[in-house]
């Protein structure tokens, strides 16, 4: 049977490790969007939701990082860093772009394309 490549599964590696979402990463306008929560959880930060702002709000040591849904801006200890594509609501959940996220925390990040595998160290 012929797959077509892009129905391959995202994975998400942290340190080797990968990540266990419960909504799966997605991409859009070529960039991967990953549940925020899961990611920060993984990196050791603490999330808060607003529900009222829609605001979820991460935080690690001396960083804060907040992503607000349909925005294009992110704060990074409150300053402004734009984002190609949006925070978005999907069945309940953040998604965020992988690789803006993992920077704010001093992370580098790379994309493995023939694996469908978004690598994330620190």
């Amino acid at each position: 049977a012929i797959v077509a490549a892009n129905t391959k599964q995202i994975k998400v590696l942290l340190n080797g490790t990968e990540i266990k979402f419960d909504q799966p990463p997605i991409i859009k306008n070529g960039r991967t969007l990953v549940p925020l929560r899961a990611v920060f959880d993984a990196l050791g930060a603490t999330v808060e939701w607003d529900g009222n702002t829609q605001t979820a709000t991460a935080k690690k040591g001396d960083k804060t990082v907040k992503v607000q849904i349909n925005s294009k801006n992110m704060y990074v200890n409150g300053a402004v860093k734009v984002l190609d594509v949006p925070a978005q609501l999907i069945n309940s959940r953040t998604l965020v772009p992988a690789r803006a996220v993992s920077e704010a925390f001093e992370c580098k990040v790379d994309w493995d394309d023939a694996n469908q595998t978004v690598i994330i160290t620190r």
